[in-house]
């Protein structure tokens, strides 16, 4: 079945590297790059930290499900929120109209990175826990959902180029 040159979704949990994945792959691809936090923000005017307190994770996530929807399903990579699989109709729109990596990255590597890179209005806390007992606790609740939502699981992180050319031999094998 041949599914022209369906767009590419990323979904994993914050720091697995989906916008820097995202951004390789759209240029070696001469794809557009989404990243629906980005999308969000420009639209909003503010940042999701600001939005969710003032608004709350519902109206947040109501947002987000609007902007998955607009996103092009042909010729783009699309970098999406991590916990953009929480809603059943999002899970059902990334794997019917993209192809959907996850990436799954082990909690301690997803800890060093967030610690490397604090960008705290960007990233809102949900607990009062330590980053490493959420990050755990959050890839425990939501792997199901990556899976449920992914057509291919990306678990080897071994720089750019090799983690691109092993999605782009899945996106390959997808297409065909």
């Amino acid at each position: 079945m041949m599914h022209a040159f369906k767009s590419l979704a990323l979904i994993g949990l914050r720091g697995s590297g989906k916008t820097s994945l995202g951004t390789f792959l759209a240029k070696k691809l001469d794809f557009a790059f989404f990243d629906t936090d980005e999308v969000f923000k420009n639209k909003e005017k503010r940042s999701i930290a600001e939005f969710v307190a003032q608004n709350g994770w519902e109206a947040f996530r109501q947002r987000e499900e609007e902007i998955l929807s607009e996103m092009p399903q042909s010729q783009a990579v699309v970098s999406c929120g991590g916990g953009i699989v929480l809603r059943e109709k999002n899970r059902l729109c990334l794997k019917q109209s993209f192809f959907t990596v996850f990436l799954d990255v082990p909690v301690q590597e997803l800890v060093q990175r967030l610690n490397r890179d604090l960008k705290k209005d960007q990233r809102p806390a949900f607990t009062d826990k330590s980053l490493a007992e959420e990050m755990s606790e959050l890839h425990s609740a939501r792997l199901s959902l990556y899976l449920e939502a992914c057509h291919y699981r990306l678990q080897q992180h071994e720089g750019l180029e090799r983690e691109a050319d092993l999605v782009l031999k899945q996106y390959a094998d997808f297409l065909k």
